[in-house]
Parts: C-alpha cells; sequence; structure tokens
C-alpha cells in the first residue's frame, strides 16, 4: 500500500520531508493529529483565561463562605490547564513511515478519546462545585450577607434545585461541544487508521 497516497487522502499534504524514518507534521497542518494537539492548546489557553478571572473575583469578595467556594473552582481549573497542557506536550506529531505508523496513530487516537472521557467524568464533579460557587457570588451579591442567606431553608433548596438542572445540563453541554472540537479531528484520524488496516 502506498503510505503517501493514504496521507493525500486525508488532507495530509502538508508534511515536511522524512527525518530518520519519521514524518515531522507542520504547525499549521491540517493532519487529525496537529489539529488535535492544536486544540489542546487553544484549551489550555481558554483554562488560563478563566483560572484569572476567578483569582480577580477572589480579591473581589470579602465573605469566607464564597472565597471558599471560588477557591475550591480555582483549584479546578488549575487541573484542567495542568490535564490540557500536558496532553498538548504529550502528543507526538513527529510520525514513523514504516510498519508503526498505525500503531503510532492508533494510540494517539486511543490516548486523545481516553483523556476526554476522563474530563468529562471529573467535570461530573465538578460542575456542582462551580455551580455551589456561582450561587453563593449571586447570593453575596443580592443578600449583602451570604452566611445568614445559606441559614433559610429556601436558599438550601435553591442550590439543591439549581445544581440538579445545571449539573447534567452542562455534563450534556460539555460532551456537545467536544463532539464539534474533537469529533472532527478525531474521526479524519480514525479514518487514516482505517485505511492503514486495509490489505495491500
Amino acid at each position: 500500500m502506498d503510505l503517501q497516497e493514504t496521507w493525500k487522502k486525508l488532507e495530509a499534504q502538508k508534511l515536511n520531508k522524512p527525518v530518520l524514518g519519521s514524518l515531522a507534521i507542520q504547525k499549521k497542518s491540517k493532519h487529525p493529529v496537529q489539529r488535535l494537539k492544536t486544540l489542546y492548546l487553544i484549551t489550555t489557553g481558554f483554562a488560563v483565561t478563566f483560572l484569572l478571572i476567578f483569582i480577580a473575583l477572589f480579591f473581589l469578595f470579602h465573605e469566607p463562605l464564597v472565597k471558599g467556594g471560588l477557591i475550591a473552582v480555582i483549584l479546578c481549573y488549575f487541573f484542567f490547564l495542568v490535564v490540557n497542557w500536558s496532553m498538548y506536550k504529550k502528543i507526538k506529531v513527529d510520525l514513523p513511515v514504516d510498519q508503526s505508523l498505525k500503531t503510532a496513530l492508533l494510540h494517539t487516537y486511543n490516548f486523545i478519546h481516553d483523556n476526554i472521557r476522563f474530563q468529562e467524568r471529573a467535570a461530573i464533579f465538578i460542575y456542582p462545585i462551580a455551580g455551589t460557587s456561582g450561587f453563593l457570588m449571586g447570593g453575596s451579591v443580592g443578600s449583602g450577607n451570604i452566611e445568614k442567606m445559606m441559614s433559610t431553608n429556601f436558599a438550601l433548596i435553591s442550590l439543591v434545585v439549581t445544581l440538579a438542572i445545571l449539573t447534567p445540563a452542562g455534563y450534556f453541554l460539555a460532551k456537545w461541544l467536544n463532539r464539534i472540537s474533537y469529533g472532527r479531528g478525531l474521526g479524519k484520524l480514525k479514518e487514516l487508521i482505517d485505511e492503514l488496516e486495509k490489505p495491500e
């Protein structure tokens, strides 16, 4: 099978010349591996931006309950920042041109697919934290005394209802966004792997 033809079929024409038995994908290439790697860099940028926003909010609110919620959110965003940056660094764009190409691409596909699933499952535990923090900030602005407000049954019931709605909504929204952002790249990568699995 002609591997170069397989690359061309999947819009991988913009490759550097092979060096020591590998293909170095250019950063501006439309190759699915490079696109997926770039997406992790973009996601890391979003994580940094929101992290800075919540750090700024931490200094704007003075009630201990609200500050505690913001610290939890800051730690969550720092966690996602580390995960996404780590993925960006680990995804390799120097791919072999011999028979191990399929193995390398399959490893990359499974690695990214598993990471996305991991982040979606981890977010299930983080959405309630973020929702609670947002609820506390809103309550602090609205009531001026969040501790007094949270001592009422109405506030506690409102918080539970809010989290019961936001947590599944956030989970399915994240899955939809991942499908839009990562789905195309993963689909192209799977097509390439399937092409390499076809008999010559």
